[in-house]
């Protein structure tokens, strides 16, 4: 995981509301940064599938059953080596999607489940997705992939 400390230049942050309808909030913020940053389309194809991804997956299960008002944020920067991170921090119920593993792959077409494959599709799309929990919060870290180009 990159550090804050060592995270490079803060492009912006984001707090959003626990509903579904938040998640296009939070993808036209990122293709806003995207397009003022002149990102690398593979880049900001990863990132806006990912964020989409894990915030579909904060609003609709992590806070089923909690007492406190949801907070989510998202914050984005720019590595010293040029890397782009955003970072989705919420105070739902403590989950590492990290530890989630890869779905079978099924023998025909007729097998295959419908879900379950968003943390894959993550790990592909992203050189890295981290986890942490701390000071009551959930931490999720993407690091967006540099040009293949």
């Amino acid at each position: 995981m990159i550090p804050p400390s060592a995270a490079g230049s803060l492009l912006s942050e984001l707090r959003i509301g626990a509903r579904i309808d938040e998640i296009a909030v939070a993808t036209s913020w990122l293709g806003d940064l995207a397009d003022a940053g002149d990102w690398p389309q593979s880049t900001r194809f990863g990132l806006e599938l990912s964020l989409e991804e894990a915030l579909t997956n904060v609003i609709s299960y992590g806070f089923a059953g909690l007492a406190h008002d949801p907070d989510i944020r998202i914050e984005c920067w720019r590595t010293p080596q040029d890397r782009i991170v955003v970072r989705i921090r919420d105070n739902g119920v403590a989950f590492d999607p990290t530890t989630i593993a890869a779905p079978d792959v099924p023998a025909s077409i007729e097998e295959a489940k419908i879900g379950g494959h968003g943390v894959q599709l993550m790990r592909n799309f992203l050189e890295s997705l981290s986890y942490e929990r701390a000071d009551g919060e959930n931490r999720l870290t993407l690091v967006g992939k540099p040009d293949q180009d």
